[in-house]
């Protein structure tokens, strides 16, 4: 069971990965794009000037980046774990008794 547990949160990680990668760098491009409208339009929702909402999409990435880097690695893990499970318990059946 845990294995279908761990390749759903896999796959969904992979969406969110897509998700979170495009809304910012979307909105990276955007804050250094010409339009100064959409840009003042877009930081006067939020309430902070353009230059804070760059530091704030910064830690957004750096947030996300570790956040998600370390679910990404923990997955990794389970997954090599359950190969070198699998090794060692058909190495097992080899072994004479």
């Amino acid at each position: 069971m845990n294995r279908y547990v761990a390749g759903a949160f896999a796959s969904i990680l992979s969406l969110v990965h897509v998700a979170v990668l495009l809304a910012l760098g979307g909105a990276t491009l955007l804050l250094f794009s010409d339009d100064k409208r959409l840009i003042l339009q877009i930081t006067n929702i939020f309430g902070v000037s353009p230059e804070v909402m760059i530091l704030v999409i910064i830690a957004i990435w750096v947030g996300y980046v570790l956040v998600m880097g370390f679910l990404a690695t923990i997955i990794a893990m389970n997954e090599n774990l359950e190969r070198l499970n699998t090794t060692v318990r058909e190495l097992a059946a080899k072994i004479p008794d």
